[in-house]
């Protein structure tokens, strides 16, 4: 499986020390566009999260993404290279975040996965416990400023709810 990561979901997932997580879920062909891998070494970062990273991206592939095509005017230059590189290797998931990348992923025929998807995937394939996966993401959100709308928070906890209870 090749899965091409921004940074959005790299980030908040080492603010929670679950960067583990992605390996596990989905493989070892994890590539970084050398655009994502500056933003998220970025010299304001954590100590500890830029360990994390750092960490990380040694089991990545990171690469030059040249000429990334231009998607959306709403994408950062990162968002756009991550994108490119999903598409130019045939990707079988673009870990990404925000709202328009997700989107424009979706039109080019690229399959979004963002920080809850991982989480609630690892729970699912018991790589994380429903307990686990509950405190994750209130952390994410408390803690860590990880902005979504309340519906999305309802349907995230109704999904740990509903393993938890054994329903679908």
């Amino acid at each position: 499986m090749i899965v091409v990561a921004d940074a959005s979901p790299l980030i908040f997932l080492s603010k929670v020390r679950r960067l583990g997580v992605v390996r596990s879920l989905l493989g070892d062909d994890i590539r970084v566009p050398k655009q994502v891998r500056d933003e998220i070494l970025a010299p304001r970062i954590d100590a500890v999260e830029k360990h994390e990273l750092t960490v990380f991206l040694e089991y990545c592939t990171v690469k030059v993404v040249r000429s990334p095509r231009r998607f959306a005017s709403a994408m950062s230059v990162a968002d756009n290279a991550a994108l490119t590189l999903a598409l130019r290797c045939h990707a079988d998931f673009l870990l990404c975040d925000e709202r328009v990348t997700r989107l424009m992923a979706e039109t080019e025929g690229v399959r979004p996965l963002g920080t809850l998807g991982v989480l609630l995937r690892a729970m699912r394939q018991r790589i994380l416990s429903a307990e686990q996966t509950r405190a994750i993401v209130d952390d994410l959100v408390r803690l860590h400023h990880f902005r979504i709308g309340i519906e999305v928070y309802q349907a995230v906890v109704a999904a740990i709810d509903g393993h938890t209870t054994g329903q679908p």
